[in-house]
């Protein structure tokens, strides 16, 4: 076997690999509490605008929220700068449409499609419903060759600090 053939082999094994932890995820998060509270939200109206703190699960991570700009349609994440000032990083577009996995679902989705972003990020889509009053549940979604994957989900409140 020649080296491309061996290298070939190697790129194929892992692409299955990818897609099969995909799938994983993807079926572990659309059969969740989340997803069921998901498919139950509203569209968020009025268009979100300002900073919305964000929480994903009861994991402590250095994402602290998006900051929204509803007369642009877009919005920034917001990071922990770690004791520095925080930081904001991978900017989106934001536009109303119908769920990349829940084709009847109305959602707002939050698109980092966009030149400003890395190659991989420009793959993740959010898409967010409106669950209680100031209360945002979101997907985190990954496109990949034809494929969309579940990743989880993240919460969104306004921020009353």
């Amino acid at each position: 076997m020649s080296f491309f053939s061996h290298v070939l082999f190697w790129i194929v094994i892992l692409l299955c690999g990818l897609l099969l932890i995909g799938v994983w995820l993807t079926w572990t998060a659309e059969n969740s509490n989340s997803q069921k509270a998901f498919i139950a939200g509203t569209t968020p109206k009025p268009a979100l605008d300002g900073f919305y703190k964000g929480t994903v699960g009861n994991q402590q991570t250095a994402w602290l929220g998006k900051r929204f700009d509803a007369d642009s349609a877009s919005g920034i994440n917001v990071f922990d700068g770690g004791g520095r000032m925080n930081t904001e990083r991978q900017p989106f577009k934001t536009y109303y449409g119908k769920g990349l996995r829940d084709k009847k679902l109305n959602v707002l989705v939050v698109d980092y499609d966009i030149p400003a972003n890395s190659f991989w990020l420009r793959h993740i889509r959010d898409e967010i419903v409106q669950i209680g009053k100031d209360h945002y549940l979101g997907k985190l979604q990954f496109r990949f060759i034809g494929f969309t994957f579940t990743l989880g989900y993240f919460e969104l409140k306004i921020n009353e600090d």
